[in-house]
């Protein structure tokens, strides 16, 4: 009778602080899934770093309820005249080079007879990105995607390349910002299409006007943990592995990531919600190698970092659209101490003309601007990328894509 009276007595606890809450998890639900953030592939459409698995970071705070397929296409303008380089191998002809700026060792040393590692490099052309995502919800706490990227090259023309076309950028800079010209594109000619890399072992990666590359695949896997700051706070994590195999000839191997982010969800006229999220990740390259590749990257591990604020207004047909601000940032391609005795030589038609070769030993970072449109299934993103170093790799980048949600 005792026991009897006690589950009486805890069920009508159970039941009294279920109706108490219901506003609270129906915020939560809202916020969790329903308001979640739909972040598009903000990866940029580097000529080299297309060959590599990169981490595109996460910033959901949980699992979705439903299976979806995103597809994501960019289109991103790159101009990297001709140049080549000269790593000094003799440890005194190092020494000697790093006393001298950049710009003047060319003149130090003679380039026919000095021992060196000799390299090539010029991009030109607009570089456009094909991803397509696959998301599999395993619980409300892990998920799995797989992901397809495909990249293609072309001139960059009206009017498919409105505004990553050469004659678009040119005019922004020498209408609106940048000076006149600043990197040779009239000198060298608009709606070039050309991708040409030598390494020091005499391997080429080559794209030219038209060609298309699937580079690689990618499987992640995402933990969401259930935390008490998630309902307190709205505080979030979210844990993820990233692994990725890059098929093509020029850099047959597997890559390997982590990375982890931290979201904060804030409430605004209680239905809009202001989302300011961290993230932070580490890919190893050359996990595992399948036969010879071009050496495109000397580092071990790329380490990356992202930061988001998106706010999302709920409109009154239970549409959503949203705004966002990415900043991303990627540790150099090379190693950054290699640059103090690395010798350029090019055509010095502009201040800029060495970036061909000097942003590959500087860390690389960019803004992305983003706006999705939601209904029902469908989620609509379009985005813009722009370099904050002028690295030039790509220098503006646009995107469009749709995300479809089905039931299970």
């Amino acid at each position: 009778m005792k026991y009897r009276l006690l589950i009486f007595v805890l069920f009508g606890l159970i039941s009294f602080a279920s109706a108490q809450s219901t506003k609270v998890d129906l915020m939560t639900f809202e916020i969790e899934n329903t308001s979640d953030i739909i972040k598009p592939n903000l990866l940029s459409n580097h000529p080299l770093g297309m060959y590599i698995s990169r981490i595109n970071h996460n910033f959901k705070v949980r699992s979705p309820e439903k299976y979806s397929f995103s597809v994501d296409v960019s289109s991103g303008n790159v101009m990297l005249p001709y140049v080549k380089s000269y790593e000094l191998t003799n440890q005194t002809d190092r020494e000697f080079a790093a006393n001298f700026p950049w710009h003047d060792r060319e003149f130090k040393f003679d380039l026919i007879t000095v021992p060196a590692q000799t390299k090539e490099f010029i991009a030109d052309g607009v570089i456009r990105s094909y991803k397509f995502t696959f998301s599999l919800p395993l619980s409300t706490h892990h998920e799995l995607n797989f992901g397809l990227r495909a990249f293609s090259l072309d001139k960059g023309k009206y009017p498919f390349s409105v505004f990553t076309s050469d004659e678009s950028i040119e005019w922004f800079h020498s209408t609106i910002a940048g000076g006149e010209d600043p990197f040779s594109r009239r000198y060298y000619g608009f709606n070039q299409a050309k991708i040409s890399y030598r390494d020091e072992n005499n391997n080429f990666i080559t794209m030219n006007n038209g060609d298309f590359r699937i580079p690689g695949i990618e499987i992640n896997y995402f933990y969401y943990p259930l935390l008490e700051m998630n309902k307190k706070h709205k505080i979030y994590l979210n844990f993820g592995t990233h692994f990725g195999i890059n098929i093509s000839r020029y850099n047959p191997v597997a890559d390997l990531g982590i990375s982890s982010s931290i979201i904060k969800k804030i409430v605004v006229k209680d239905k809009n919600i202001l989302s300011i999220g961290l993230s932070a990740g580490a890919l190893q390259q050359r996990l595992i190698q399948f036969g010879d590749r071009v050496n495109i990257s000397n580092q071990t591990f790329l380490y990356s970092f992202e930061g988001l604020i998106d706010y999302k207004r709920k409109l009154r047909n239970n549409n959503w659209i949203s705004y966002g601000i990415n900043y991303a940032f990627q540790t150099s391609y090379n190693n950054k101490k290699d640059f103090n005795h690395i010798i350029l030589t090019g055509e010095r038609i502009n201040t800029h003309w060495q970036q061909t070769f000097s942003h590959l030993y500087k860390n690389l970072e960019g803004w992305n601007f983003i706006c999705t449109y939601s209904v029902k299934q469908f989620s609509y993103f379009v985005s813009l990328r722009e370099d904050l170093r002028l690295d030039n790799a790509p220098d503006l980048q646009t995107a469009f894509g749709v995300k479809m949600s089905f039931k299970r």
